[in-house]
Formats: structure tokens, C-alpha cells, sequence
């Protein structure tokens, strides 16, 4: 079997190295430089990496991930996309050459996102059949005469380590250029939405958030709880009541504690302790965490036990919020506003 990591990149040599080191076992690297002026080209080319370089204008992300997967040598069984700020975690050849048999030509596997969230992607694919869409958040895909058969496994295969100073700024422009490119692409209008409410764009978003739940296309149950969940908060935001769309969101994914961790939140903030207390109380009755990129990794660890522990404490059950104030503290041992929170209850 022969593999190659192949990837687009732009100044970028403060990972170049890192992504090497962790590619190392590939047959092949190569990267498709789109025009760096730093020394990313001088690095990669000293580690062994095929340094390619290629212009795309008007830039979008799927046309220039397809032409650097053109680079990558015909005779190579296996390609791995992966980006420069991500690296390969040790034992990931043997992995794919482990469940990669038969006639298998695509591999869903783990993604650590670096922030607390591990979620399932697919992006280790045979060398034909496959195309990239999307100019932005863009996703490999079969072509229409190509048959996926997709193999899966559990193990973590990519971590990101993102430079978090760098913008991100092009997203929402070219997500907007999506959605007029495809209006019936429910994954372009979803995206847009997202990027509108991270800019603070609060009143364009919930219109594109409505517009993505009533769109024929838009069925995934993840996606539409999260743009639920979404329009119960700019709600909020906004003054008005969001729990119908809290409660939509509960409906729409049964086992999710998000929904019911925001209303305990908005319960907190007007100091209703038993309302608070409840919606606590249900956010933990939700046991596994979801491995989907909208999973708010928080929610799995200690504010709903923090809420749980502040509710009880103000209804009077000290036993419980002495409790649920240890739960919570075991995931933050060091912040002092929960350690302080606990000897308050044991008082």
C-alpha cells in the first residue's frame, strides 16, 4: 500500500516541521503552495515534502485542495488531506493499513480539534473517484461515478493545533458567495448562519437560521438542533423568550445537554433557582457525549454540575450542592471561583 498526505498552505512555517515529523511514515508528502513569502516552501522542501506551487484566483478552498490532490502521484492507493496547523497521531499508518482491505476507498476516522472536541471526519480517501466541493468548509466527496465503500474506525488520527491569532476573516464572505452559488445547499446555508453569529451578526443569522430549518434539504438531526439551539440564545440576546427554541432543540436531539444547560443558564442569570435546578438536573441525565462538530465540549464537564450545586445550594439541600460543587471542581481543579463556591456550601 502506498500513501500520501498532501495539503494546501500559506505561510506557515512555524508548523511546516511539525507536519513533517508527523507524516513521516507517509510514501509521500506534497504540498501545494499557495503563495508563501515566509520560508514554509524552504522548510518543507528540506523535510522531504513535494513543494508545489499553484494559483487560484478567484481563491476557494475546494479548487485549490483539487489541485493539489492533482499533484499527488498516480500510483498512490491511500490519500490523507490534512492541513498544516494538524498533525497525524503516532500509530496512524498502521491504522489505515489495518481496516483499508478489500475493496474499501474511503476511511471515516476521529478528529481532535485540539479544543476539547473529538468528533468523526472523513478525509482518507483512495487517489481516484474522489473530488472536493464547497468553495469554503469544503468536503471530499465521491464523484457521481465512483461507489463509496466506506470503512470506520474509533481511533483519533488528527489533531489540530491551530495559531488562533491568525483570521479567519475570508469565511464569511465566501460563505455568502456559497449560499448564492447553491441556494439549495442546505450545508452552505447552515455554515453561513454559524459564521453570521460568530461575527455578531445576530439579526442576520437567526433569518439564515430559519431559513436553513425550512429548507426540504436540511434533515440532519445535529444540524438542525444546533440551529435550534442557536436561535434560542440570539433570542435571548436579543430580549426576547427563547425557550421554544430551546425545547425544539431537546426534541430534535434527545440526547443532548446543550439545550437543556442553556436554559438552566437563563434560569441563573434571573436567579430561578428551581427552574435552573431542573434543567441542570436534566442536562446530566444525558450520559454520552455526541461526536459531532457542534458539541459544545463545556457541557460535558463541570458548568452543569456547577449549576446543579448553585440551584441546590440556594433551595437549601446542602448535601447535594456540596455534592455536585466536587463534581464539578474534579474537571477544573484550579479555578478558584468553584474552589471557593465549595467551602462556601460546606460552610
Amino acid at each position: 500500500m502506498k500513501i500520501a498526505v498532501y495539503a494546501i498552505c500559506k505561510d506557515e512555517e512555524q508548523f511546516v516541521k511539525r507536519f513533517c515529523e508527523s507524516a513521516k511514515k507517509a510514501d509521500v508528502i506534497v504540498i501545494a503552495d499557495t503563495g508563501s513569502t515566509d520560508k514554509t516552501v524552504e522548510i518543507a522542501k528540506e523535510c522531504g515534502a513535494q513543494v508545489h506551487s499553484i494559483y487560484i484566483n478567484p481563491w476557494r478552498f475546494d479548487s485549490a485542495r483539487n489541485a493539489a490532490l492533482s499533484l499527488v502521484p498516480q500510483d498512490v492507493d491511500v490519500c490523507i488531506s490534512l492541513d498544516l496547523d494538524e498533525t497525524l497521531e503516532p500509530g496512524w499508518r498502521q491504522e489505515i493499513e489495518r481496516v483499508w482491505t478489500g475493496e474499501i476507498n474511503r476511511l471515516q476516522h476521529m478528529f481532535d480539534n485540539g479544543d476539547g472536541l473529538i468528533f468523526t471526519v472523513s478525509r482518507i480517501h483512495a487517489r481516484t473517484g474522489f473530488v472536493w466541493k464547497y468553495p469554503c468548509h469544503e468536503y471530499i466527496t465521491a464523484d457521481a461515478r465512483n461507489t463509496e465503500v466506506l470503512a470506520v474506525t474509533q481511533a483519533i488520527l488528527m489533531l489540530h493545533q491551530p495559531d488562533n491569532t491568525k483570521s479567519r476573516g475570508q469565511y464569511l464572505p465566501m460563505l455568502a458567495m456559497a449560499v448564492k452559488e447553491d441556494p439549495n445547499c442546505s450545508r452552505s446555508q447552515f455554515y453561513y448562519a454559524r459564521e453570521l453569529s460568530f461575527h455578531g451578526k445576530n439579526q442576520d443569522a437567526v433569518a439564515e437560521f430559519k431559513k436553513f430549518l425550512n429548507m426540504p434539504s436540511a434533515t440532519w438531526f445535529v444540524e438542525r438542533a444546533y440551529a435550534m439551539r442557536m436561535l434560542g440564545s440570539l433570542e435571548e440576546i436579543a430580549g426576547n423568550n427563547g425557550n421554544s427554541w430551546f425545547y425544539k432543540a431537546v426534541a430534535e436531539d434527545t440526547d443532548a445537554r446543550e439545550p437543556w444547560l442553556e436554559l438552566a443558564l437563563k434560569y441563573y442569570k434571573v436567579q430561578d433557582w428551581e427552574k435552573c435546578y431542573l434543567n441542570a438536573k436534566m442536562a446530566l441525565t444525558k450520559k454520552e457525549q455526541a461526536l459531532w462538530h457542534t458539541t459544545d465540549p463545556k457541557a460535558w464537564t463541570w458548568p452543569p454540575h456547577d449549576f446543579v450545586a448553585l440551584a441546590a445550594h440556594h433551595l437549601g439541600l446542602k448535601d447535594e450542592a456540596i455534592a455536585q460543587g466536587e463534581l464539578a471542581l474534579s474537571f477544573a481543579p484550579t479555578d478558584e471561583r468553584l474552589l471557593k463556591n465549595l467551602e462556601f456550601y460546606k460552610e
